[in-house]
Order: C-alpha cells, then structure tokens, then sequence
C-alpha cells in the first residue's frame, strides 16, 4: 500500500536544507570585512606620478640629450594597483630596461616603506627628435653641394634608414649620387666625393721626390674622385701605372 506524507511533513522537510544555506551563507560573509575596512587598510598607486617618474627615468638613463627626446602613449598596466597603506616608492631595473627608439617598457617594482609589495609595467613610445641636414634645394646627380643648398630641420629619427648629417661641413664640396628632391633628409648613400676624372681624361703623370720631379703625359682608363686610385697610361711608354688622383689635371705615381 502506498503511503503519501502529508503536507506539513512535506514542508517541513524542505525547510531544513534552506536553513542550512541560509546559516552557511551568513557564516561566509562575517569572516568577509566590509569595504570601508579594506579600503581603510590599502591605497591606489598614483599612475601618473609612476609615468613621471619612467619618463624622467628613460631620458637621463637613454643615450640622448634629455631635451631631444619625446614620450608618449605611456601606459602603466595593471591600471589600477592597490598596495598596504604606507610612504610608496618606484624603482626600475636599468640592466632590464633596453634603451632603443620607438616601444619601450619597463617592469617597475613598487615598494611600500622600502618594502617590495607589488610589480607594475610601464610602457611608452620613445622618440628622439634633432636637427637635420636637408637639400633646402633639389640637386642634381653628380652636382657639388655647396652651403647654401642645405638647410637643418628638426625631425623624429627613429624611422631614418642610414646615417644622416647635423652640420653643412660635413658635406659641403661633395656631389649627390643621385637626384635629390628639395626638403629630402641627405644620407651617406646619398652623397660622395665629386669625380675629377673619368674614363679617356688626358692628365700629367707626376712623380716627386724632394731632389727630382718627372712629368709625362698620361691618359685615364677609369673614373676617379680626389685621393682615388686609378688606371692611367704613360702616352710616352704605353705602360698602365696605378696613380693617385690629386685634382682635374694632375696624378702621382710613387717615385
């Protein structure tokens, strides 16, 4: 025969399993301390103080002058860090920290009384601006650059492919390999010396010793800039020596 329990058993017996949870839950939440307590006890990392003090850090550490260099995008990740109440102070592993140009980061230690408490990073786009040589005028290939076709501009570096110039003497007297738009940044792949003599230049072939000085006529068999070594035929010999280019008109052969 079956038998069905009544309904007060039946409710009875449903309300125990809620109490327990009821008794578990209150029992959790009174070992938990309220939020004004755990903020009393903890304090938010001033972010921005952290980004001052990396930039500071990046630009009397890099190996530029500190005016030239810009930082930007910084971002301290995690955003919010919460360390114990107390005097906070930031260091930076130099040896870790890799001085370049464009993304850096660097992994800062965040102490609390002097006392290592948490780590942070600290991540900026570096960028060194200076003067720079540029054709203030367009030149042509082979033209010889004189002052007055350059002009210094001030511009970021890190995107410059090859070594640039900061000063008109270094290279005013030589010729463009190549044509050069005005405004465009001059690279030592752009310019070398000017070539004095090229293939079937008639020269004078000198050779010079303090007590003697013999001349003969020569002919040029290959291109060459001042201080170039070059093929030049002796038209009295027809022999080929290798002479050294002093000007339009002039080689030396070793005496």
């Amino acid at each position: 025969m079956k038998v069905t329990p009544n309904y007060k058993e039946k409710k009875n017996g449903m309300l125990a399993p809620v109490l327990m949870v009821t008794v578990l839950i209150f029992m959790l939440f009174s070992l938990v301390p309220n939020a004004s307590s755990w903020a009393s006890e903890s304090q938010l990392v001033d972010a921005e103080r952290l980004q001052d003090i990396f930039s500071t850090y990046v630009k009397k550490k890099g190996p530029w002058e500190e005016a030239d260099v810009e930082i930007t995008n910084l971002r301290v990740l995690p955003k919010r860090i919460w360390v114990p109440v107390g005097k906070v102070s930031f260091e930076f592993d130099s040896e870790a920290l890799a001085f370049h140009l464009g993304r850096v980061s660097a992994v800062a230690t965040i102490l609390v009384d002097g006392r290592p408490v948490r780590k942070a990073r600290v991540c900026g786009y570096v960028e060194v601006y200076k003067k720079i040589l540029c054709a203030k005028n367009g030149l042509s290939k082979g033209q010889v650059i004189l002052p007055g076709d350059l002009s210094l501009v001030r511009l970021p570096i890190s995107k410059l492919r090859g070594r640039f110039f900061d000063s008109p003497g270094q290279v005013s007297g030589l010729a463009a390999k190549r044509s050069i738009r005005p405004g465009q940044v001059l690279l030592a792949t752009d310019v070398a010396k000017p070539v004095l003599v090229k293939r079937g230049s008639r020269v004078l072939i000198v050779a010079a010793s303090p007590n003697l000085r013999i001349t003969v006529p020569g002919i040029v068999e290959q291109r060459g800039a001042q201080g170039d070594y070059v093929r030049v035929k002796n038209l009295d010999s027809k022999r080929v020596v290798v002479a050294r280019v002093q000007d339009e008109n002039t080689v030396l052969v070793n005496f």
